[in-house]
């Protein structure tokens, strides 16, 4: 029995609309990976950029102090996405004229983490009123990573000193230009695109009650250090997307066997529903838990569950054309209609995401 004319046309309309949902999510998906790559890329300009910054320091105390402070960066480890966190060691030190006893190494503090160690490894208090301190420090901070596009993405790991006792009424740090970072920071995955430090008022949404704040929010300044770092190439995805690929190739393999062998179709395609859903419950273990962002992960895994109910549903409908209505050569053409269009599709899908997820920079 030959395929008839509205056979065909019904055969070229179902690769018509396979295709159509594959480009759909393609354009979709990629279009929404593309504004969170450029979302990321302005947020983590913006934190850096100091003329964004609205808050202005309150009126000069009569005891004020301007102190120049610059960093060292030797070290960066211990980077968990999944737990939230990061450590650094660094060098960091406090340079001032006038009183000693200011002291501001004693009074300096981590923002948003805790100091694992200090210590004082240099200081100098010279006659002319030139006073120095530095110390070696080791942080671990808490860090919300964005992860929208991981396994493609793109950090800045920020450290955050402020004075704990003077406000910057009191004392304004400085940024030192001999700031740097070592050439032997490496990030396992990444690599270091750049580094950054500026000094700018930070407010507190409160007073703290305190008798000499006159009613106002408490400003401090903030030394800030950014350490920018990407995604070293599209290994880690494909890390990640090859086992999917397997999931939906082991479910498209029974789309060449023949049709009215229903039960080891349907559970060739369960095998594949169960191998992206155990697939996707290893990947997300990279990412928090109640991390509540919808990205990359869970794209590849909807386009797979997808692809693999296709899959079934095709191979009932082919069962159907063969055993009940005994169309054998319109069963066969149709699984291979089906086939090619959910690879095409799936394919094209999993292809052109990374270009629009990837920041090369």
């Amino acid at each position: 029995m030959k395929i008839t004319k509205k056979q065909k046309t019904g055969l070229i309309l179902c690769a018509i609309v396979i295709l159509a949902i594959y480009v759909a999510f393609t354009v979709y998906f990629g279009l929404f990976m593309s504004n969170a790559r450029e979302q990321s890329f302005l947020d983590h300009k913006n934190r850096m950029d100091i003329t964004k910054v609205e808050v202005k320091y309150p009126p000069q105390k009569p005891n004020f102090n301007e102190v120049k402070v610059g960093s060292y960066l030797e070290n960066i480890h211990n980077v968990s996405i999944a737990d939230s966190t990061f450590s650094a060691d660094l060098y960091i030190w406090f340079s001032w004229l006038g009183n000693k006893d200011l002291n501001p190494g004693e009074t300096f503090q981590v923002i948003g983490g805790k100091m694992d160690s200090k210590e004082l490894s240099s200081e100098h208090y010279l006659d002319d009123g030139n006073n120095y301190q530095r110390y070696k420090i080791t942080v671990t901070l808490d860090k919300v990573f964005d992860t929208t596009r991981f396994s493609l993405e793109d950090h800045m790991l920020n450290i955050y000193i402020e004075d704990k006792k003077n406000d910057g009424g009191a004392l304004n740090y400085v940024v030192d230009d001999n700031s740097a970072i070592s050439s032997r920071v490496k990030i396992p995955g990444y690599r270091v695109t750049n580094f950054q430090n500026v000094v700018k008022p930070h407010e507190y949404k409160s007073t703290f009650s305190s008798p000499n704040a006159n009613g106002l929010n408490r400003v401090f300044s903030q030394y800030a250090i950014a350490i920018s770092m990407n995604r070293t190439d599209w290994s880690f995805y494909f890390k990640i997307f090859f086992p999917y690929l397997l999931s939906v190739a082991l479910g498209l393999i029974v789309l060449w066997t023949k049709p009215d062998l229903i039960d080891a179709r349907t559970g060739l395609g369960g095998a594949s529903f169960f191998g992206v859903v155990a697939n996707a419950y290893v990947v997300n273990s990279l990412v928090p838990a109640n991390g509540g962002t919808f990205g990359l992960l869970d794209i590849l895994t909807l386009s797979s569950l997808i692809s693999v109910f296709l899959i079934v549903v095709a191979s009932i409908l082919s069962y159907n054309f063969y055993r009940r209505q005994e169309k054998p050569e319109l069963s066969m053409v149709f699984d291979k209609v089906v086939f090619f269009s959910i690879t095409v599709g799936y394919l094209l899908l999993s292809l052109i995401l990374p270009f629009c997820t990837y920041l090369n920079t």
